[in-house]
């Protein structure tokens, strides 16, 4: 066979796979009909430890394993000598027993003697092994075999090095999965822990979520502000079998009008200004797994019509971009708004709606569940006495009839967030809870949207009225809007900057304008 013929061959065998022993062993094949051999090795050299470790050895067809070869201060130095010469690509052996390297190699592999072509492989000039094709005999090899031979250590190094990063990116790959079935396991376990009245005051509420945890169903949370709809979405999540995949969260009420699109299905590189690279969007991120939509009658018409599409037809289009992707997300919404009423007024589409709410789900308000709320104290006494680094205080009789007596507007997330403050208030001391069900300005409850200074010397801007709606409670758009209102009035119409609404609200401004919107609250500075 003519050399150039034999250099296709073999690099044609040993690039069309990642797999060293594959690679080999279709060499070994090759070379059988060729010139045949009896070794052929691929040996990785530690420098500072002078340690020859065999990745992959055969010996007559068959795979054998070669015990690592620790080389002597001498003997090392010789042969890095020729391992650094660069010029230096390959190296003839006729007779093993004529060079020390060699005998001490003939040992390790239990033959007498041998000859053979050693090849130097190199990464960007530095040394990082050797391949050797030998004979279990002495001047075994003709002029022109090793004429043949010779050509053979670019291509080796390219197996080499093929192998190598494979390998590495195959450890990094199995690490990653360990990772994340580890973290998957905490987190299940974290999440598992605060669904905190599972078997009591949620029980009706679990019993569903498993009977529809086994389908791809979409499944929407119905309830109000603060009852744990994204916890109930990641418990979902977690009794389906797409348990290993992702769960990716969108709240759509805080995502600016103007992207949405990027944000749920992703954008090309240069398809606006900003956007220098590829990037997915939560779609894509989803894949496989859940896509919890919370807040989603939040979301503008416009949006809701490229949702719709997408749930029809299983796939996406990044902004920017001409070409469907398809998608495999479970979807999981939550509100705790009227979407009926939405619907009727417009403001949200039916066919969207009557998709997204095959299968809904009411979740309990803390009043209708009172029997969970000593299980809950118990839990965020733990959790925040823990992370907050204070001794876990006690709680009296009155205490615990005060929890109950109240009616928690802000349901669970209220709770965690008073019995947060006690716990920095009291600095370890009992506690009573008794200004829960103290009589309020607003006749509503003593935890203002802000805190804000004692009533006698607070300002106009930071103290609400009474809100006159016949109710008892005012809905949580009323108080928002009055509160908007209030703080406009303050900035004299300024959204934006210095002294602006939004920077005293502590919101973005393009936030503050999408609930002004929403709450039909006028724009424009007054003067």
């Amino acid at each position: 066979m003519q050399k150039n013929d034999f250099f296709r061959s073999v690099t044609k065998i040993i690039c069309s796979t990642l797999n060293m022993q594959k690679a080999i062993t279709d060499l070994n094949q090759f070379l059988e009909k060729e010139l045949p051999v009896d070794t052929i090795s691929f040996e990785i050299y530690d420098d500072e430890k002078q340690i020859l470790h065999n990745i992959i050895s055969m010996y007559k067809g068959k795979q054998r394993l070669i015990p690592d070869l620790i080389i002597s201060d001498e003997i090392h130095e010789d042969f890095m000598i020729s391992a650094k010469d660069e010029q230096m690509l390959f190296e003839y052996i006729p007779n093993s027993r004529d060079q020390e390297i060699s005998k001490q190699v003939s040992k390790r592999i239990t033959t007498e003697v041998f000859s053979g072509m050693i090849c130097y492989l190199r990464i960007e000039g530095e040394f990082v092994g050797a391949a050797a094709v030998t004979r279990d005999r002495p001047y075994a090899f003709t002029e022109e075999e090793i004429d043949l031979l010779s050509s053979l250590s670019e291509p080796l190094t390219i197996a080499l090095v093929n192998a190598l990063r494979f390998d590495e990116l195959k450890a990094v790959k199995d690490q990653l999965q360990d990772d994340n079935k580890f973290l998957q396991r905490e987190l299940a376990k974290k999440a598992g822990e605060t669904i905190i009245g599972a078997h009591s005051g949620l029980k009706a509420t679990m019993d569903m979520l498993t009977q529809v945890a086994g389908t791809d169903v979409p499944v929407m949370l119905l309830g109000e502000t603060g009852v744990g709809k994204e916890v109930l979405a990641n418990a979902l999540h977690r009794m389906s079998p797409r348990r290993d995949k992702p769960f990716i969260t969108v709240n759509c009420g805080a995502i600016p009008e103007a992207l949405v699109d990027s944000v749920l299905f992703g954008y090309e590189k240069g398809a606006f200004t900003g956007a220098t690279q590829q990037r997915k969007g939560r779609f894509e991120r989803a894949c496989g797994g859940t896509l919890f939509l919370d807040e989603i009658g939040e979301l503008p018409l416009d949006a809701q019509v490229r949702l719709l599409r997408v749930l029809q037809e299983k796939k996406i289009e990044r902004v920017g971009g001409d070409v469907e992707i398809p998608v495999d997300a479970r979807i999981v919404t939550a509100t705790h708004r009227d979407l009926r009423k939405l619907v009727e007024e417009g403001k949200f589409r039916e066919d969207l709606w009557f998709r997204l709410s095959t299968f809904p789900v009411e979740i309990p308000p803390l009043r209708e569940r009172l029997t969970d709320i000593p299980m809950l104290l118990a839990h965020f006494l733990k959790t925040c006495s823990e992370r907050l680094g204070i001794p876990q205080p006690p709680v009296t009789a009155e205490g615990i009839d005060n929890l109950h007596a109240y009616s928690w507007p802000g349901n669970v997330r209220e709770m965690h967030n008073i019995i947060e403050r006690q716990l920095i208030l009291g600095q370890g001391k009992v506690l009573t809870f008794s200004s829960l069900n103290e009589p309020s300005e607003t006749n509503t409850t003593t935890y203002p949207l802000v805190e804000v200074a004692p009533a006698e010397t607070a300002s106009a801007a930071t103290r609400l009225p009474p809100v006159d709606t016949g109710n008892t409670f005012p809905t949580l758009d009323e108080v928002m809007r009055l509160y908007i209102e209030k703080t406009l009035a303050h900035c004299n119409g300024k959204i934006e900057g210095t002294d602006g609404a939004a920077q005293l609200l502590g919101i973005n401004p393009s936030t503050l304008r999408h609930r002004m919107r929403k709450l039909n609250i006028a724009f424009g500075k007054k003067h």
